[in-house]
């Protein structure tokens, strides 16, 4: 049995494809810009947890070069299982209830993962306990809450879409607001140099991240309306207004945390 809350598992995989390749081009400059301001480089060694359709994993790769390796871990490789990268291993593991080796790895990322799994504080320990003393950790999560739309006569649908929202990861014992719990976890870890950033895309239909939301809208329709929280006229005005570059709105906010495992 999994340890997952993953609400897009049973996604169809060409429609999971999308939705995993706009994600990408929508959050991956700011990741790895993350990752190079830790300084990853040749000879590291690095854990991608949730590599999805592995744009994160080829690059780390990259840097890393031959001298070092990505180990790539998610519940759901049908994406990456194929790599032909000769410094990648790619496992298909639950890494809440599975412990990776102790003190093997420079770095770890991972992006929208934790929020998607029940028991999130033992797999954050079994991440922690992977890195080597001076390791880096690089976390990002969303806080939903921050989602509004303005000025639009479907104002009130988008924004009973967005409480649905919240309310369907409440309801599966999720914390939609995670992200904002990022570093108060990593103080309780004993991480050092912590790091924070956050961003809050404000963006009209027809982008990247309207794109993304609708495609989550279409597939979670009858989850948002089994809150009681919103209309099935509601969610269909939220995917309409998604495509209408009239309709500007507030976007969930990526918290990303970056911290350091002492040396000592």
């Amino acid at each position: 049995m999994s340890s997952q809350n993953y609400v897009f598992q049973d996604n169809q995989h060409d429609t999971e494809h999308i939705r995993l390749s706009a994600i990408q081009d929508e959050f991956d400059p700011d990741s790895r810009r993350r990752l190079s301001q830790i300084g990853i480089a040749a000879g590291w060694s690095a854990l991608e947890v949730g590599a999805g359709m592995g744009s994160i994993m080829s690059w780390m790769a990259e840097q890393v070069s031959a001298q070092g390796k990505v180990v790539a871990v998610d519940i759901d490789t049908r994406f990456i299982e194929n790599t032909n990268l000769p410094n990648v291993e790619v496992r298909c593991l639950d890494i809440a209830k599975k412990k990776l080796d102790t003190s093997c790895f420079d770095v770890c990322h991972a992006r929208y993962v934790l929020l998607h799994i029940r028991d999130w504080k033992k797999a954050i320990e079994n991440i922690w306990q992977s890195l080597k003393p001076g390791g880096w950790l690089v976390i990002e999560e969303p806080d939903f809450e921050t989602s509004k739309a303005v000025a639009h006569p479907d104002k009130e649908s988008v924004n009973r879409v967005n409480k649905a929202i919240l309310a369907m990861y409440e309801s599966m014992g999720i914390d939609p607001c995670f992200g904002s719990c990022l570093p108060q976890i990593f103080q309780q870890l004993g991480s050092e140099k912590i790091m924070v950033e956050t961003y809050v895309p404000f963006a009209n239909g027809g982008s990247r991240i309207s794109q993304i939301m609708k495609m989550s809208a279409q597939h979670l329709a009858e989850r948002y309306i089994a809150t009681g929280v919103c209309l099935q006229a509601d969610v269909e005005r939220y995917i309409t207004v998604a495509d209408d570059p009239s309709v500007w709105a507030y976007y969930y906010t990526t918290v990303a945390t970056i911290g350091r495992k002492p040396l000592g």
